[in-house]
Parts: structure tokens; sequence; C-alpha cells
């Protein structure tokens, strides 16, 4: 994908911007920081499906309901939110930690046979022009790194921070403030996209400026 330059954005209308922001909103800033599912790709159907498998082998079922009220968090929090609703106690220690290597597997064979739909804000990845991008995800790095080579947006992001690579997830300020840093941008100059509740929060909290891709879906 070819980034454009400052003159190429300045000549672009506000619609081809998926209706997110104007242009001159968008020279505001130094850094768009994006979520990845639900904003960027709706893969929320790809991973309700990996851990609908996962609980159905377990003798449960996992409504979408029951996983969408634990989207947004890491999946160390996630889970025990899903076991939760689903009435299920984990019976050892390392039951979390099986049940997500598990649905890992699951995702990663789903992912396969199933492109993910991209969502009106990736318009954006070719709108940012020079601007600095970066993902923040609260997925595990294998499965955020295995849908970025699936859209083709490998060599986008001036930095990756996943579900794996923070000691406190969303919305925690601490996955958009490392991804700022990595960057080299002040949060005040960084712009974030999200779809839930706990990526705005996080956002927020780090002292940037947020977008709810939701209010234009």
């Amino acid at each position: 994908m070819r980034l454009r330059s400052a003159e190429e954005i300045a000549g672009t209308k506000a619609h081809s911007l998926g209706g997110l922001l104007s242009v001159d909103e968008l020279l505001r800033y130094d850094a768009l920081l994006f979520d990845l599912d639900g904003t960027l790709v709706d893969t929320m159907p790809l991973h309700h499906r990996a851990y609908a498998e996962v609980f159905a082998a377990r003798g449960t079922e996992l409504t979408l309901t029951d996983y969408m009220a634990a989207v947004g968090a890491p999946a160390r929090e996630a889970i025990p939110l899903m076991l939760h609703a689903t009435g299920i106690t984990p019976t050892a220690p390392d039951e979390i930690l099986a049940i997500h290597r598990d649905k890992k597997i699951a995702f990663a064979r789903i992912l396969l046979s199933s492109q993910p739909q991209a969502l009106p804000a990736s318009r954006l990845l070719e709108a940012a022009g020079e601007k600095k991008l970066a993902l923040v995800s609260s997925g595990n790095r294998d499965g955020v790194m295995a849908i970025v080579a699936t859209m083709g947006w490998t060599e986008l992001f001036g930095a990756i921070v996943s579900g794996d690579d923070v000691a406190n997830g969303k919305p925690d300020p601490e996955p958009y403030l490392k991804a700022a840093a990595t960057l080299g941008v002040a949060p005040a100059r960084c712009l974030v996209l999200e779809d839930a509740e706990a990526g705005l929060a996080s956002g927020r909290a780090a002292g940037m400026s947020v977008i709810d891709v939701t209010r234009f879906s």
C-alpha cells in the first residue's frame, strides 16, 4: 500500500476518510493508533467461533452475547469472564492457559479459510500519508501478526503492541503509551481509533484524543 504525501492528503475530501474525521482534523496529529479487532477488521465472528469450539469441547456453549461482554480485555482477563458467564469453574490452575492455547490453535486454523472483512476505519491506513501508524490490540501477538499478514499490512505499522507485550491491558493506558513511546510521538499528538469502551478508556487515560469508530458504522 502506497502512503500519500501531506500535499495529497490536503487534496482529499472528507468522505474518502470513511466519514471518521475531516482532513483538517487528520492533519492535527503526528500519529494514528488503531485497535485491530472490530476497528480495522471484523474478526469478532472468527474469534467467537474459535472460542465456541474450545468451550464446546469442554461441554458448554459460549454464546455471542457472553463472548462480546468480554471483548476488549486481554485473554488472561477475558477468559475468566467467559468462564463465569458459562458457569464453568476452572478445574486446574492452568485451565485458563489451556483454553488460551486451544483457542489460538483454533483461530489460526479458521483464519486460513476465512478472510476477515476490512472495516471503514482501514481507509485511514492509506489516507494517513506520512503520519506514523501503530496497532494496539488486546489479542495475543501470534494472532495479531497472522491477521496483519493476511490483510497485507505487515509493512505499515511503526509499532505493534499486543496483549502479550504489556503487564496491564486496556483500559489501562500502558498499551497506548507503549505504542506512542515506540513511535517517538508525544501522547497529545496521537489519535486513537477504537470500537470498545475499554480501548477508548485506555486512549483517554494515556492523554490522547480518541474516536469511537462504531459511531460511523
